[in-house]
């Protein structure tokens, strides 16, 4: 073998490893506490523990779900802004468009801490008085699929300079991110109205779980493109963004 195979085989090896083991940990954790809001919420049936149920279930705040799910988008955030500071003149994307997916990762992290979309249930209400009729889910709703097709529009026209593999997967982890945040939601906003509480009880673990799931798409994309390695003279890791 020669010095050069040697060098790329001690790079390959020390390069891909470790991204991957964190986003399986990461993917894992997310697996582990969706099963956990299942079992306690079985085990609850049986024998009341309100603090630990508590704690894991996904669809009230302040609790480990939601700091899990907040963590996830202060990932992607983290990452992105990794890749502004990387990103010198003339790169593609630049470092203004990267700034952009920080400050929306950031955003939507702080409206998983304090529910920011769910003060739109005051517009939503005006909305359907203004109107004379009824939204059969919640009432924020409609103001907020408003707001994620401007927000939409507005990724895709972001994504249409990137490299092509980076912007299906960023683009792909909003698809999902959207599929549970706002589809999953307003379903389960009309099974709770209809009181169907064993569909409200699924759909809220499969809301939350491709909110989880788009947060790991991502964060599979930008590791493809924000890459750690260690260099093969130092010895040292470093961060870099891949060629091409």
């Amino acid at each position: 073998m020669t010095e050069l195979q040697t060098r790329d085989r001690v790079v390959r090896d020390l390069e891909r490893p470790p991204t991957r083991r964190v986003l399986w940990c990461a993917a894992g954790g997310t697996a582990a506490l969706l099963l956990a809001d299942l079992g306690t919420r079985a085990y609850n049936h049986y024998d009341p523990i309100p603090s630990v149920r508590r704690l894991v279930n996904v669809d009230v705040e302040a609790n480990l779900a939601t700091w899990w799910n907040s963590a996830l988008l202060l990932a992607v955030a983290g990452v992105a802004l990794i890749a502004a500071l990387l990103s010198g003149r003339g790169s593609r994307p630049g470092r203004l468009s990267w700034l952009g997916l920080v400050g929306a990762a950031g955003l939507l992290s702080i409206d998983e801490t304090i529910s920011l979309h769910e003060r739109l249930g005051q517009v939503g209400t005006s909305w359907k008085q203004w109107a004379g009729g009824s939204l059969p889910t919640h009432a924020w709703v409609l103001p907020g699929a408003l707001l994620a097709g401007a927000g939409t529009v507005c990724a895709v026209l972001w994504a249409r300079r990137l490299p092509r593999d980076l912007r299906r997967g960023l683009l792909g982890a909003l698809a999902v991110y959207l599929s549970g945040a706002l589809l999953a939601e307003a379903f389960n906003g009309w099974a709770h109205a209809h009181g169907h509480s064993t569909v409200l009880m699924l759909g809220t673990i499969v809301e939350e779980g491709l909110e989880m799931s788009g947060c790991l798409v991502a964060l599979a994309a930008l590791g493809r493109y924000v890459v750690m390695e260690k260099d093969y003279t130092s010895g040292r890791m470093a961060l870099r963004l891949r060629d091409g």
